[in-house]
């Protein structure tokens, strides 16, 4: 049930709304009424409810007053004005001060339940938005434990006595040096399960009402296909098994990240079950491949390049069939290239290697990609004449890359699809992208989509979803809120009210 305060100074237009919600809006109720616009701002906060409807012309404080007023002060409440005046700027004004509809009198009871049913995403979104806030200062507390406030408003949000939870990742593990592009963000699913972001944008934890979760092992339904858009690779998923009470999420999400961490194998999808036990007896890294060692001396002291290079490829393909997790494959890299640093001194800059490492495992959505990024950084190692990679890294090559993505906004666009595109390997891409932008692929390319979308919303009649549609989106939901991530403003409000022939309220959407 969604909580409504009336304001109305007119008596009898103010029985007609509470007999109209009370008749047929069963999923609202009316609280608390008011005659002015000062006892309806002083309800709004004690109660704190839902959805505030209000007349304009009242005696003291009139309800374009209030709405701004109770904008300013309770954001999450939403605002519908109900007037006699049917001059469009009457409209106009109220909907530019944030009421979420515009409703004549006499009010009939189609219009304001069609009405109310209009509003019910915006109200639910702020419930779902609200949940997430909470879970995010929850997790912020980490092992300090809720203050005694916080526990109480987690318990009006959080009714059910248990929860269970699942943290799913696209492709490779957290890198050290990439930072997400969506800290702030946070969103949710529907009113029994919360998702947000985990440690950065490509991983995801999804808090369920134990009641609805999907399977015996407490995995959640069927993850939304928007939380990672088109993005291809592989996914690894972590739930926990058994239900706790909501305010132990910190401690069950530190569990979920070391047991996700512990299982992932670049290019295989996998779902573990996880509790206590098994993270207590989970097999810890085997440590790195040392066998190759020896050979590896040999090779670099006869100064032979392409057996390097067959040698790396073999360890790949070995490490692959024997399904090694990354932090085995990774540390095992690693120590491959400390021994040709070691022996020969051409590792390329501490730094410029280190990044380079964290995109080939990062971005992998396969053996072969990963297979492509470490040739090419054995290739700036120990350049050899056979080495397949040999782009020049200029201003003017970028240039093309940069055109190229700005003409296909619209159209599926990965690191991938681009590196196909112009014959190059992900972490050689992902390091012209830090070079001549000083940010990643998915950063770049996600704030250039934005961008054009507030062009497309500037032309005002250009409504949400084409503009999603014309820059590459294919969620609605999902755009929206990476819009507010970026802008602070949700799509409609940046576009502001369509244009509407006077006379007409518009109908928000």
């Amino acid at each position: 049930m969604y909580k409504i305060i009336v304001v109305e100074d007119e008596p009898a237009a103010a029985q007609n709304i509470l007999d109209i919600i009370r008749l047929h809006c069963p999923r609202f109720e009316v609280t608390a009424c008011a005659d002015n616009g000062e006892a309806g701002l002083r309800l709004a906060a004690r109660q704190q409810p839902d959805l505030l409807l209000t007349d304009i012309r009242m005696p003291g404080m009139d309800g374009l007053e209030l709405i701004t007023r109770l904008h300013e002060e309770f954001p999450r409440v939403k605002t519908m004005i109900v007037s006699g005046y049917q001059d469009f700027e009457y409209a106009r004004t109220a909907l530019k001060h944030g009421a979420a509809d515009y409703l004549l009198k006499p009010v009939s009871p189609s219009a304001l339940a069609s009405s109310l049913e209009r509003i019910i995403p915006l109200l639910e979104e702020t419930a779902w938005r609200q949940k997430a806030v909470l879970l995010q200062r929850l997790l912020e507390n980490g092992s300090g434990g809720p203050s005694p406030s916080l526990v109480e408003e987690l318990k009006n949000s959080f009714t059910s006595p248990a929860y269970r939870a699942a943290l799913s990742r696209k492709n490779g593990l957290p890198g050290r040096f990439h930072r997400s592009l969506y800290q702030d963000m946070k969103y949710a699913v529907d009113e029994r399960s919360v998702v947000m972001y985990g440690r950065d944008e490509m991983e995801n934890l999804r808090v369920t009402d134990a009641s609805v979760c999907g399977g015996p092992d407490g995995e959640p339904a069927e993850t939304p296909p928007w939380l990672y858009g088109d993005i291809p690779g592989y996914t690894t998923t972590a739930a926990w098994r058994r239900p706790f009470p909501i305010e132990d999420l910190p401690r069950i999400f530190t569990l979920l990240c070391g047991s996700l961490d512990r299982s992932l194998i670049i290019g295989k999808d996998l779902f573990t079950a996880a509790n206590e036990e098994s993270c207590a007896r989970q097999r810890k890294n085997s440590g790195p491949d040392f066998e190759t060692r020896h050979i590896l001396g040999h090779y670099l002291n006869g100064n032979k390049t392409g057996a390097v290079r067959d040698l790396l490829l073999d360890s790949l393909k070995k490490w692959e069939a024997e399904g090694r997790t990354q932090l085995f494959v990774e540390e095992s890299a690693r120590l491959f290239f400390e021994q040709i640093r070691v022996e020969t001194g051409n590792v390329p800059r501490e730094d410029d290697f280190e990044l380079m490492m964290d995109d080939a495992f990062f971005f992998a959505a396969d053996y072969g990609d990963l297979r492509d990024s470490l040739l090419f950084i054995l290739d700036k190692t120990i350049p050899g004449k056979d080495s397949p990679i040999s782009k020049i890294d200029t201003p003017e090559f970028f240039t093309l890359i940069r055109e190229y993505i700005a003409a296909h906004l619209a159209k599926p666009l990965n690191l991938q699809s681009l590196c196909r595109h112009f014959g190059i390997s992900q972490t050689y891409l992902s390091r012209l992208f830090r070079k001549y932008t000083n940010q990643s692929f998915l950063s770049y390319l996600t704030r250039a989509r934005i961008e054009q979308a507030k062009k497309y919303l500037a032309e005002k009649n250009t409504l949400v979803k084409d503009a999603a549609a014309l820059t590459g989106f294919n969620d609605q939901f999902y755009f929206s809120r990476v819009f507010r991530s970026l802008t602070g403003l949700s799509p409609s409000e940046y576009r502001g009210p369509l244009e509407t022939p006077v006379g007409v309220p518009e109908v928000p959407g």
